[in-house]
């Protein structure tokens, strides 16, 4: 089936009607659990995954249909906050007096090292200001907070300062650099915004530089499987969590920056509303309400991508879990339905994060033990619940 493709089946000969039907009946029991089952998924919800399941061509493993780390949990998000401000902030550039030297050195993507010793007979100030640029003959980096330090006589001064790169382009994340005069206009209103705000990630902040300079792609810092990737070649090393993906896109709309290429990727979309660290700041940045959650799900999985129509069905499961114990063993018994949306409700049973998905599981692999491709859903869903949930067993 072509992805893209207008006219595109979900159950079978009546599939829309069908679904539209079901999910119009399961309405009103959605009332009435709507909060203990929000509550419940706030509460409970805490491992992050992603899905790689594309619609055509069909997956090679059954594992390319699940939950890519269903069995790890919820990883920290890894970002170092940018250091705290103070100080004045004044034109890049230091003149190193006599009997004083200083060197900086790249230690890392989102870091540089300043390293001053001054045998003078007089105090040395250092002075940057936020966006001041470090270069060396390959690539550039730009500081996010002022450095405003003195160094007495006869001391020395090893200090590592929160950089962005100007760039995605590979090269190495070592190396000497040097301080210059240098500013990019561009981001003038991102670090005009950064002065009040230096609770932002550096990975939120990098994610929002290198949309404003290249209007980068999702590719460049999803984590997840894209589902129709972008051919350019793009250096790893620009990953970020989905959560801080959505948070640069907030910010670009903070500052008013249009975010093109980043903010109207559709896979991104579901991707942050499915995240458990993403959902809350997805709901804001996209315009959906609590009240209307539940319309946006349905919304997906009857006329949404067909790529990922289906992952509206982990959606329903994490955010309204009572409502996917009765219906997503409907779906997984339904041999009408595309096998991709029967294994998907299988794997989404483990993340309603109910102790009562257990036996309804064990009950849909005896009913489906005859369907090898079904059945092998069943025990990574088990183990799932056993090995990341145990508390609700």
């Amino acid at each position: 089936m072509p992805v893209g493709s207008v006219n595109v089946r979900i159950c079978g000969n009546s599939e829309t009607g069908h679904a539209f039907r079901y999910l119009k009946a399961m309405a009103s029991q959605k009332q009435k659990i709507l909060t203990a089952s929000v509550l419940a998924a706030a509460l409970g919800a805490g491992l992050y995954y992603q899905l790689r399941t594309p619609v055509a061509p069909r997956p090679k493993s059954v594992e390319a249909v699940m939950p890519m780390d269903m069995a790890k949990a919820l990883a920290d998000a890894g970002s170092k906050p940018a250091a705290p401000r103070g100080g004045r902030t004044v034109p890049a550039g230091v003149t190193a007096a006599a009997g004083a030297e200083i060197a900086f050195e790249r230690t890392g993507r989102n870091s540089l090292q300043m390293k001053f010793s001054n045998a003078g007979a007089k105090p040395y100030p250092i002075r940057f200001a936020a966006g001041a640029i470090f270069e060396d003959d390959r690539a550039r980096v730009v500081l996010l907070n002022p450095v405003d330090v003195t160094v007495e006589p006869g001391g020395t001064l090893e200090q590592e300062f929160a950089v962005a790169a100007l760039s995605s382009g590979k090269v190495e994340s070592r190396g000497k650099f040097k301080g210059t005069t240098k500013a990019e206009p561009k981001l003038e209103l991102l670090m005009k915004h950064l002065e009040s705000h230096s609770e932002l990630p550096v990975a939120v902040v990098q994610t929002a530089v290198l949309a404003i300079l290249e209007d980068a792609p999702v590719d460049l810092f999803a984590q997840f499987p894209k589902l129709q990737p972008d051919a350019t070649q793009r250096d790893d090393s620009f990953k970020a969590e989905t959560w801080q993906i959505v948070s640069a896109l907030q910010l670009l709309r903070d500052i008013g920056v249009d975010s093109a290429k980043l903010g109207e990727d559709p896979q991104l979309k579901i991707e942050a509303m499915m995240d458990v660290r993403a959902h809350d700041i997805a709901k804001q940045y996209y315009g959906i309400s609590s009240e209307n959650e539940w319309a946006y799900w349905r919304h997906e999985l009857l006329a949404g991508d067909p790529s990922t129509r289906h992952f509206a069905l982990y959606g329903i499961a994490r955010y309204y879990p009572d409502v996917a114990l009765v219906m997503m063993p409907r779906w997984a018994r339904e041999t009408r339905t595309f096998p991709h949306y029967r294994r998907a409700a299988i794997g989404a049973l483990a993340l309603t994060q109910k102790s009562a998905a257990k036996p309804i599981l064990q009950e849909l692999g005896r009913d489906l033990a005859r369907e090898k491709e079904m059945a092998q859903r069943i025990d990574p869903a088990l183990r799932y619940l056993e090995q990341n949930l145990p508390n609700v067993l």
